[in-house]
């Protein structure tokens, strides 16, 4: 099937602790980013909805561009945009916690050695929009996420495709000691909610784009497993 509308989110999400500080992480938004660029040439009507990405990140052409701060605007946005027969693509990386409480000015030194922070838990944007979802009866969606990891990938990746309701998702490992944010070569998983895995290893991200959307296309238009995720 030839979806109406494509999402594709990308990069990091900030979480303001004070005026000047916040939560974040390390994702460049480079994976997002090439996905989107790849996905464009298959779908016109893309939205690529991005946090704090690297400026050459920022803006795909012929694209609609959506840039958001926190985690909440990003799910907002998603919302927004959502109609039947959307393939929502999330490459993001969005902080999973924010801080209770935002401080009005500056937090300064004082004597004190430590200093704590009262974290939250930032909403489950894939897990909210599943959910939304099946509420408002969309037809025809389909949901591919990311998993992040620093052990256990197989088994963190598919239980979060299970949690979540999923379609795919797209593991990688994450840590100081392996290969995964940022402009370097990495390894990618892909799993389905039916047990297929597809491993793709050693590439630049931007090879492991084109060829996690080449997956995407070949599945939604042309592969006959389509029909088991009800499409």
């Amino acid at each position: 099937m030839n979806f109406k509308k494509v999402i594709v989110t990308s990069g990091p999400t900030r979480e303001w602790i004070d005026p000047v500080r916040f939560i974040s992480n390390a994702s460049s938004g480079k994976m997002g980013f090439h996905i989107a660029k790849e996905l464009l040439n298959w779908n016109e009507n893309l939205v690529y909805i991005h946090g704090n990405v690297s400026d050459k990140y920022a803006k795909l052409e012929s694209a609609k561009n959506i840039s958001v701060e926190s985690t909440a605007e990003m799910l907002e946005s998603i919302e927004s945009e959502l109609v039947d027969s959307t393939l929502l693509v999330m490459a993001a990386a969005p902080a999973d916690f924010r801080p209770k409480h935002l401080a009005e000015q500056k937090i300064k030194k004082d004597s004190t050695e430590t200093f704590s922070i009262e974290l939250e838990k930032n909403p489950d944007i894939l897990s909210l929009i599943n959910e939304r979802i099946h509420s408002k009866k969309y037809s025809e969606v389909a949901l591919v996420g990311f998993a992040a990891e620093t052990e256990n990938l197989d088994k963190n990746a598919i239980q979060k495709l299970e949690r979540k309701g999923l379609d795919f998702i797209i593991g990688n490992y994450v840590n100081k000691n392996k290969k995964g944010f940022g402009d370097i070569e990495t390894t990618v998983k892909i799993f389905s909610k039916d047990g297929m895995q597809m491993l793709i290893e050693n590439e630049t991200k931007e090879v492991i784009a084109k060829k996690i959307s080449d997956f995407l296309k070949f599945f939604f238009t042309e592969s006959k497993s389509k029909n088991r995720i009800g499409l």
